[in-house]
C-alpha cells in the first residue's frame, strides 16, 4: 500500500507556454497514474490530442472549464467524471472561467503510446514514462517511404 499526501506535495509547473498554463501534484506513477491538476483561468490544459493506446479520465475538484472534442465545446464543473477512453476522439479542457480549475487526472499507460494532433497535423510516439521516456514528434506531411536510405531496397 502506498499512501501520498497531495497536500504534502509541492505543486510542480507543467505546460507553461502561451495558451498552456497548468501545474500538478503527481499522486502515483506507474501504468496507472494519478496526478492532481489546476488549470489557470484562461489557459489550456494541452493541445487537442487523442491517445491511441493510453486511457485518460478526470474527475473535477473545484471550479468549471470546458471540455474540447471534434463534437465542440461541453461544460464540466464540480462532482463531473470525464472518460477518454484509448482510440477516442481528440480532447482538450479550456478553462474559460474566472477561478482555477482543480481536477483528478487519470491514466492508464501500456507504456508507450500514439498520439495524434488534429490541430497541428502531428503525430507523437511516446515511449516509457517521464522523467526517463522518451517523446517523438512527427509531421504527418513529411512521412518518410518505408526504404528511403537502405542501399539493400534499391
Amino acid at each position: 500500500m502506498k499512501i501520498v499526501r497531495s497536500a504534502d506535495q509541492p505543486w510542480t509547473a507543467a505546460l507553461q507556454r502561451g495558451a498552456y498554463h497548468q501545474r500538478f501534484k503527481p499522486l502515483g506513477d506507474g501504468r496507472f497514474r494519478a496526478s492532481l491538476y489546476e488549470l489557470a483561468p484562461g489557459k489550456k490544459s494541452f493541445p487537442f490530442h487523442a491517445h491511441a493506446l493510453t486511457e485518460e479520465a478526470l474527475y473535477v475538484l473545484s471550479g468549471r472549464a470546458q471540455v474540447r472534442s471534434p463534437e465542440g465545446l461541453t461544460p464540466i464543473g464540480p462532482g463531473d467524471y470525464v472518460a477518454f477512453p484509448a482510440g477516442g476522439p481528440a480532447h482538450q479542457l479550456v478553462n474559460d472561467g474566472v477561478e482555477p480549475l482543480v481536477y483528478l487526472g487519470l491514466s492508464a499507460s501500456q507504456g508507450f503510446d500514439l498520439v495524434e494532433y488534429p490541430d497541428t497535423g502531428k503525430v507523437g510516439v511516446a515511449v516509457g514514462a517521464p522523467p526517463t521516456g522518451r517523446r517523438f514528434i512527427f509531421r504527418l506531411d513529411q512521412q518518410a517511404d518505408y526504404f528511403e536510405g537502405d542501399k539493400d531496397a534499391v
